[in-house]
């Protein structure tokens, strides 16, 4: 079995071809994760500013509301990654961490939604989610996620998506 030369590649895809093998491995790692960085910086900026054509497609189907309510995800192996939800759907949830949260995988997630009125106290949520995309944007990890499941606590999430939709 015959592989395509690494030059090739990037010439079919019209990529900048692969670093000069005189770079140290370090330095050929820190210019991909320099570009790396840079390109998902420009992503994450032009997705905030919504600076997208009107007639872009778009693969949700639910409208997002805005909101900044602390979450726990809960991966598999146990670990409880602290985060923020950024903005939430019925389809899903806009997601900031810290820390880095795999893509492409189904976790437990836990929204703490506040009360409707001024009065009393959060009400946990707890949903499965699987991760669909996630970017590093400076020192943060910003993702989206689709429900896998209605959590229990739904129509609470509901009633504050019309609320702030209104």
């Amino acid at each position: 079995m015959s592989t395509t030369p690494p030059d090739d590649v990037a010439e079919l895809f019209g990529l900048e071809p692969l670093p000069d093998s005189s770079q140290s491995d370090a330095q050929a790692a820190a210019a991909m994760a320099a570009e790396e960085a840079a390109l998902a910086a420009e992503l994450a900026a032009a997705m905030e500013s919504g600076d997208f054509a009107p007639d872009a497609p778009d693969s949700r189907t639910d409208r997002r509301v805005k909101v900044s309510w602390p979450a726990r995800m809960h991966l598999p192996d146990g670990q409880v990654i602290e985060l923020e939800v950024r903005d939430v759907s019925q389809g899903g949830v806009g997601l900031r961490s810290d820390v880095h949260i795999p893509a492409s995988t189904v976790v437990g997630l836990e929204l703490d939604v506040p009360p409707l009125d001024q009065g009393g106290s959060t009400t946990p949520v707890k949903g499965i989610v699987r991760t669909t995309y996630m970017v590093a944007h400076g020192p943060q990890i910003i993702g989206g996620a689709t429900w896998q499941a209605p959590p229990a606590g739904m129509p609470l999430v509901i009633d504050w998506i019309r609320r702030l939709r209104d």
